[in-house]
């Protein structure tokens, strides 16, 4: 396997909120800086352009992701082995 070597250096300057705002997000999202850049720089390459598109879920969203990972806010649910018992489940009809 190559040895991928990464020497250069990319400064820039940026405005300090910006910085401590973005650091934040990134920390969330679990990319470090060095990640984030190389992603970008690659994004930019392969695509002719900035086709990124990262995102923290909005407030009603997380909400939704919090409720669906415990079982007490899920509910109950039909359950189905074949397609036809899903498709019972769901109402629906389906021509075969």
């Amino acid at each position: 396997m190559a040895t991928i070597n990464k020497s250069d250096v990319v400064r820039a300057r940026i405005e300090p909120k910006i910085k401590r705002d973005a650091e934040g997000i990134l920390k969330r999202l679990g990319v470090s800086h060095s990640t984030f850049i190389n992603m970008s720089y690659r994004a930019v390459v392969e695509e002719g352009g900035i086709p990124l598109s990262l995102h923290l879920p909005n407030k009603e969203t997380a909400r939704v992701l919090r409720d669906a990972r415990k079982s007490t806010k899920r509910g109950k649910y039909a359950t189905a082995a074949t397609l036809d018992e899903l498709t019972a489940a769901l109402g629906a009809t389906f021509k075969r």
